[in-house]
């Protein structure tokens, strides 16, 4: 996949922050598991998901599930984050680690220490979702970063709050929303790009639409939103410097939700049109890749054949487009939430569209 190739100031390996400076293409380069098997430029830090690396002493990024890998020499690593105030998950070795809340503000956080001598893998990943604005990452600490290659697989996902994580750890429904019960990295996506062994991005942000939010809140739409590095602003274009080699939509829950008055809603033709206009503007920037276009499992019948059907409309404007039919949850299953998919129903999701990337990918 294309990636953005960074280069290193005169500092020796052994002194860390590493100050990077981004190249001409602009944007952030794909990374995550798997990096052993990829190919291509080593690198000591692979940026996954949208990032603006234009300061080059502070990485700055919004989206969900952006993440930041490494791998590291030594027994203690610190991360140096500044930003709004959002949750982090890290994972050392595959393993994850307590949570790192962050409150706003420049701070240093441990994220492991006492760890045997020898080479370590790391992921440090924001939990929480855009619209709680930007954080930086401004270097790691405390060990030395060795250089691994880019990863050889990566998905977009876009989406909701299904995609976000919402409410996923909290035990619903009649829980709501807070930084707690979110973690995009108990979401589908999240969940389906580990068993595959892929890096993803996940632009998502809850209650948005394609064509109306949820309620006929206020806003920007998924359309609207989808080319920015930091969905809060428009002054951060994204470069679409990482190429996937397949994008999944999961759309139209909150364009279905009823309006500001409670009175349920279809949004008909003006939905199909303007997903079938999303898809294009996609399509224009991954020319020859699949996309995957899903029901939701939040939707009940009527509502969940209806888009169903209004998605079958919008792949036939597309020959590399294909529906896939995500059951409705199931009660039995439990609930995040607001009667968000639960850590069940999220597994059972992304064993779904595991299965379609076998087929269309042979994953």
């Amino acid at each position: 996949m294309p990636i953005c190739h960074f280069v290193r100031n005169s500092m020796s390996r052994a002194t860390l922050p590493i100050a990077l400076v981004a190249s001409a293409c602009g944007g952030g380069a794909g990374g995550g598991p798997g990096i052993d098997a990829a190919t291509g430029p080593l690198e000591t830090l692979h940026y996954v998901g949208r990032f603006d690396l234009s300061d080059p002493s502070a990485a700055v990024f919004e989206w969900s599930g952006s993440a930041i890998w490494t791998r590291f020499s030594g027994t203690t690593i610190t991360a140096e984050l500044g930003g709004s105030a959002n949750d982090f998950e890290v994972e050392i070795d595959g393993a994850r680690q307590p949570v790192i809340m962050h409150l706003g503000g420049d701070h240093s956080y441990v994220l492991a220490s006492g760890l045997a001598a020898g080479e370590h893998d790391l992921k440090l990943t924001r939990r929480t979702e855009a619209f709680f604005s930007t954080s930086t990452f401004q270097g790691f600490t405390g060990a030395t970063l060795v250089e691994t290659p880019p990863p050889a697989r990566l998905i977009e996902f876009i989406g909701d709050s299904i995609t976000c994580g919402y409410g996923i750890t909290g035990d619903g429904p009649g829980c709501h929303f807070s930084h707690d019960t979110e973690a995009e990295a108990d979401a589908y996506g999240a969940l389906t790009a580990a068993q595959l062994g892929a890096s993803h991005h996940a632009i998502c942000w809850s209650g948005i639409g394609v064509y109306r939010n949820y309620a006929d809140g206020a806003g920007m739409v998924m359309p609207q939103r989808y080319g920015l590095i930091t969905p809060n602003e428009d002054s951060r274009p994204w470069s679409f410097s990482a190429t996937p080699q397949v994008v999944v939509m999961n759309l139209g829950t909150n364009d279905f939700s009823p309006d500001s008055n409670s009175v349920p809603v279809d949004p008909g033709q003006n939905f199909v049109d303007a997903f079938t206009a999303f898809v294009a503007q996609v399509r224009g920037r991954y020319p020859s890749v699949p996309f995957v276009l899903t029901t939701s499992p939040l939707l009940g019948d009527p509502q969940h054949a209806t888009h169903k059907t209004y998605l079958e409309t919008v792949a036939a404007s597309d020959p590399h487009t294909v529906v896939l039919d995500l059951a409705v949850q199931d009660p039995a299953d439990g609930y995040g939430c607001d009667y968000h998919p639960s850590p069940i129903t999220a597994q059972k999701m992304a064993d779904r569209v595991k299965s379609q990337l076998h087929t269309l990918l042979g994953w």
